[in-house]
């Protein structure tokens, strides 16, 4: 153990060690498999220790592992405050904002904002990651998140931006085919869509599967753009943000989602780097675009 370790591979050890695999971590660290596992592998050979047991099941800590754990696991926040202190000094006008959004937001309301933004700052390089987990904002996963959730960590900071409006939709062909129904009650009557287990107990959505017998749920799967391209195809009625529902011709809103499962858009980001130039302009053009001119998710 006379060898220094990296920092980096203690970092690659965590994401292991609290994940499970080395599938998961690659895909955490956006790295691909065989980096993980090289890094695994030369931390044990500079401590001269096995950290973990390889399973078919995944990689579970040995005891060696377990007391590394113990003691770095607390290093990994320390090393992050740092990065994000420094990175909040930043005040260059350039460099790259790490964005994470939904994939509607990304893929249908987003794009134009994006476009203005760097026709005023071409200096900056805009990284967008579409998830639809949850992004920690305290590991760097990301420097500034757009959700759309009506609650959000403590810890973060940020502004609403837009609300989101929710209708149920189906095609014109459809309509014809199985006719409209003039109320909720109906939609027994009809093959619905929705989001599976994957994205949690929304609200709108959990209303929806309740609100109809099991017989009538056609198709779940777990992403609002995927359940969009079932309901393009005629497929049934499904809930959609009008900002997508809207664009589509084809699409018919049948009915209205109930107000109180509707959301609304934040943009968020950590203490640290709210002060960061490029995050501030960032952050400072979009509550321009949408609270002044008025653009919002309804349109």
């Amino acid at each position: 153990m006379h060898n220094k370790a990296n920092w980096d591979n203690y970092l690659y050890f965590l994401r292991v060690a609290r994940l499970g695999s080395l599938s998961a971590a690659s895909k955490s660290l956006q790295v691909n498999h065989s980096t993980v596992l090289r890094r695994i592998n030369s931390l044990e050979e500079k401590l001269e220790a096995r950290l973990f047991e390889r399973l078919n099941s995944g990689y579970v800590l040995t005891q060696s592992g377990k007391e590394i754990l113990s003691r770095v696991d607390h290093i990994e926040g320390e090393f992050l405050a740092i990065e994000r202190t420094i990175s909040g000094r930043d005040i260059r006008y350039e460099g790259k904002i790490k964005l994470s959004t939904t994939d509607t937001l990304g893929e249908y309301w987003l794009p134009p904002y994006v476009k203005k933004f760097k026709e005023l700052q071409p200096g900056i390089q805009l990284d967008i990651d579409i998830r639809t987990d949850y992004t920690d904002l305290t590991k760097r996963e990301a420097d500034i998140a757009l959700v759309a959730v009506n609650r959000h960590p403590e810890y973060v900071v940020g502004k609403s931006l837009a609300p989101i409006r929710l209708k149920l939709y189906a095609t014109r062909e459809y309509i014809q085919t199985h006719g409209k129904p003039t109320s909720h009650e109906q939609l027994a009557e009809h093959r619905i869509l929705i989001l599976n287990e994957r994205l949690g107990r929304i609200g709108f959505n959990e209303w929806l599967k309740n609100l109809v017998p099991k017989s009538a749920i056609a198709l779940s799967c777990n992403m609002l753009t995927t359940l969009y391209h079932y309901t393009h195809q005629g497929l049934g009625i499904a809930p959609l943000p009008t900002y997508v529902g809207d664009q589509d011709k084809d699409l018919v809103a049948v009915l209205d989602v109930p107000e109180k499962f509707h959301h609304k858009i934040w943009m968020l980001t950590h203490p640290d780097l709210r002060n960061t130039m490029r995050i501030k302009a960032f952050m400072q053009f979009m509550y321009n675009e949408t609270a002044v001119k008025g653009k919002s998710a309804s349109r």
